[in-house]
């Protein structure tokens, strides 16, 4: 179990630093949606390397059952819909809320777990289920200066149903007799995403070369970080669907997103100097208290 809690918080560290260079590219870098298509694909791009190379060092083959390749193009529409509107959403808003919004979809897949796999709920677990609720009223703020907008309340919508769509199917395929396939799903996964960002693309594409838009010049160190980050991405979707068959959905999905929503909220205070009021303040602590609550087992 020890391992399972360290892959655990590995999973945290790495998703906190994907989320701190997610803001730093929207807001410095990213001039227009086809920009965010393109840090789309390059990641893409970064996690099909990694899949690769975990499938080589395995001595496995790219080969996989029926099951596991019409579910990796399900899986690559929503982790589409899930970069994409994250990536936007903090490009039009706070980092920290777009996270804790976005994270607040572990609702979803913990829902779902205790269905499929007929997990009960303990009632201190679905109190903190009810507080995370409380955490997203709390935080909602359409004030002048809170950075939050109707347009950003949709991409973050859109960024919340794919996360959450995301540990859905996690726990479909990580319960079912084709878990093993775990590098080969995650490798046809991705692979459709490049083929889905680069159609997403190409009407910006057109459009940019008609109005005569220049494009974005990024440095070698932007594409590399891009890159990067997509290797990054590729490691927090496999520990992730590792785990998801390893531990009771009600706590893996609710510590691991709430993990996260924990560390982004003070990489937002710290490195981007994000200010929180006291409501906002109170949705956040809120969110810790539910997220330790669905933690906990007795």
């Amino acid at each position: 179990m020890a391992i399972l809690y360290l892959l655990l918080f590995t999973s945290v560290f790495i998703d906190t630093f994907k989320n701190t260079y997610y803001n730093f590219f929207g807001k410095k870098l990213l001039k227009s949606n086809g920009d965010t298509v393109m840090f789309n694909v390059i990641c893409c791009i970064g996690s099909v390397i990694f899949f690769a190379a975990a499938i080589a060092i395995m001595g496995e083959t790219v080969k996989v059952s029926t099951f596991s390749f019409l579910l990796s193009i399900i899986f690559a529409l929503v982790t589409v819909a899930a970069q994409y509107f994250g990536l936007l959403s903090m490009s039009l808003g706070p980092m920290s809320f777009s996270v804790l919004f976005t994270y607040l979809s572990a609702m979803i897949p913990t829902v779902f777990g205790c269905i499929y796999r007929s997990e009960m709920p303990q009632i201190q677990q679905i109190i903190g289920l009810i507080l995370m609720i409380i955490t997203f009223i709390l935080s909602i703020d359409f004030g002048e200066n809170s950075g939050m907008s109707v347009k950003w309340i949709l991409t973050v919508t859109g960024s919340f149903l794919g996360m959450g769509l995301i540990g859905v199917f996690q726990t479909v395929h990580q319960v079912s007799d084709y878990a093993h396939e775990i590098n080969g799903f995650l490798f046809w996964a991705f692979v459709f995403s490049i083929v889905m960002f680069a159609v997403l693309y190409l009407p910006y594409m057109i459009k940019d070369k008609k109005e005569g838009i220049k494009k974005e010049k990024y440095s070698k160190r932007d594409w590399l970080l891009m890159l990067v980050t997509g290797i990054i991405i590729g490691a927090i979707n496999l520990i992730n669907l590792y785990l998801s068959g390893k531990m009771p959905s009600v706590i893996f999905f609710p510590i691991v997103n709430g993990g996260v929503i924990v560390l982004s909220g003070i990489a937002s205070m710290v490195l981007f100097k994000e200010k929180l009021p006291p409501k906002k303040m109170a949705g956040m602590i809120i969110g810790i208290i539910a997220t330790c609550l669905i933690g906990i087992e007795l």
